[in-house]
């Protein structure tokens, strides 16, 4: 597994920051699904592919691949962190592993049971652990090559020791081509998953306070939305829904915001007005995600 740790110009390589997660008894689609995968997406793609569309017209959408293997489903998510993200949505009826390379920022391991993580760390500093049962991989950590005990840090070979990890806790182990070949994909969406809420505790308020700001009180669904998160029910919104459609609109303005900032080709594409409503519809998304899964909270 060296393409798992491999720098850029060494090859094989996969990636500076790539996610890989492993689902128990889940179909590749409904896995997809899981994360928030948009059905009117879904096609077959090769790396490639899912790199073209890393654009202002296509929005950079965030892409996962699926692959069956035995009983449990891959999912890879090249150039992305969500699919590690999300192990814990991942596993609601079942388990899931996810690993993180990110030469960025945090490099991850997470095993979560039935929408629970049980064991987590950061790839680096394996000593310090999370989860409601933080030891239970000991002595399959230690088989695949990590020492628990040291806290110096350990750099060598640390995502290909993760995915060894993973191997010893599911039976499955991907290969680069497997990873790398045409897979069933989809763009998804996280907001359209059953994650709970990180935002702010006044979400609703936020949420309101945002759409009387935008002007949006007209959306199709919103109002009786937010009338029933105000009664503390949860909503449910679907990615086909009209209400759901305005919500890709604006994590997809968001996203353009965002990404093209660093976009050498396309930050010119939005005046500065147009970017500040588009952060502050970026903002409304995240309020109206933690308004509306009051039962996740």
């Amino acid at each position: 597994m060296s393409w798992a740790d491999a720098h850029p110009g060494n090859h094989p390589f996969l990636g500076e920051i790539f996610s890989i997660a492993f689902v128990r008894g889940v179909e590749p689609l409904d896995a997809l699904r899981r994360i928030g995968g948009l059905a009117d997406t879904v096609a077959e793609r090769a790396p490639e592919e899912v790199g073209e569309l890393h654009n202002y017209e296509d929005g950079y959408p965030e892409v996962a691949g699926a692959l069956a293997a035995g009983e449990w489903t891959v999912l890879v998510q090249l150039n992305g962190f969500w699919v590690e993200t999300l192990v814990d949505v991942l596993s609601r009826g079942t388990e899931a592993v996810a690993v993180l390379r990110h030469d960025y920022a945090t490099p991850r391991f997470g095993y979560a049971v039935d929408g629970t993580i049980v064991t987590g760390f950061h790839l680096n500093h394996p000593d310090t652990r999370h989860g409601t049962d933080p030891d239970r991989l000991l002595p399959l950590m230690r088989a695949a090559g990590f020492d628990p005990d040291d806290d110096s840090g350990q750099y060598e070979h640390a995502v290909s020791r993760a995915l060894r990890l993973s191997e010893l806790v599911t039976g499955v182990a991907p290969t680069l081509d497997q990873l790398t070949a045409p897979l069933l994909s989809a763009h998804f969406d996280h907001w359209f998953s059953r994650a709970r809420p990180s935002g702010p505790g006044n979400a609703r308020a936020l949420a309101e306070e945002i759409v009387t700001e935008l002007h949006l009180g007209d959306t199709p669904g919103l109002a009786a939305a937010l009338k029933t998160a105000r009664r503390g029910e949860p909503v449910v919104v679907t990615p086909d829904s009209e209400l759901g459609r305005h919500v890709r609109e604006w994590s997809t303005l968001a996203r353009r915001a965002s990404w093209s900032l660093n976009d050498p080709w396309a930050r010119s594409r939005m005046s500065e007005d147009e970017r500040t409503r588009a952060f502050r519809l970026g903002h409304l998304v995240q309020a109206l995600h933690g308004a509306f899964r009051a039962d996740l909270a």
